[in-house]
């Protein structure tokens, strides 16, 4: 998911029906440049080298998040499948990861390292960041550790009521890591920064950042 304006102008974008590294291709309508879904780089036209500036996505399941955000609207339409196929991060913990990026700046954390380690304090781009992964949910998110000038340090904690969460060693506040908020304590009502993060398969993740890390235990 990205942000459509480039400089002072808002694009309006289609599907090219090309794929470039298993990873399809879509265009803009004012100048026909070629962009990389997966990076959000253009390839070709007066645009190439331009990255679109990425806005973070959360891949859950709707019960999960229908549950956080009781007042979401969703766009009708008929499911498609097609060639692309079907996201299906909830089985292929082999196979999907989570990406966090900065403009060519990525990492990637596989979904089967978090399925062992749910809470992983990191840094990324000599920032301090958490990743965080709800197996019962299949659902991982990535947030900035830095509140109010001071870095934190999480680890997990399951709540019979409210399931998964993640707790600050420094206040003991409680935090939803599907939402960043704190849910109680001293930072209650508190959120934490968002990163650009979102799913991946593995092998395309290589493919597109080949000077890519990956994360592992």
């Amino acid at each position: 998911m990205y942000d459509r304006r480039v400089n002072d102008t808002i694009l309006t974008f289609g599907h090219s029906g090309r794929l470039y590294e298993q990873s399809f291709v879509f265009y803009d309508h004012q100048t026909n440049s070629q962009w990389v879904h997966v990076t959000g780089e253009a390839m070709t036209g007066p645009y190439k080298g331009t990255v679109l500036t990425f806005l973070p996505s959360t891949v859950t399941s709707w019960q999960e998040w229908k549950s956080q955000y009781p007042q979401t609207q969703v766009l009708p339409g008929a499911g498609r499948g097609g060639f692309m196929g079907t996201y299906r991060g909830f089985y292929d913990i082999e196979q999907i990861g989570l990406v966090i990026s900065r403009f060519r700046e990525a990492k990637l954390y596989p979904f089967n390292v978090l399925h062992d380690q749910p809470v992983i304090n990191d840094t990324f781009n000599g920032n301090p960041i958490v990743v965080t992964y709800n197996t019962a949910q299949r659902t991982a998110t990535a947030w900035s550790r830095i509140v109010e000038g001071k870095t934190l340090t999480f680890h997990a904690e399951y709540d019979p009521q409210r399931g998964f969460l993640i707790v600050d060693s420094e206040s003991s506040s409680r935090w939803n890591p599907t939402t960043g908020l704190a849910i109680d304590g001293p930072y209650h009502g508190t959120e934490l920064p968002a990163l650009s993060y979102n799913p991946i398969r593995n092998d395309r993740f290589v493919a597109l950042y080949p000077d890519g890390e990956i994360y592992s235990k």
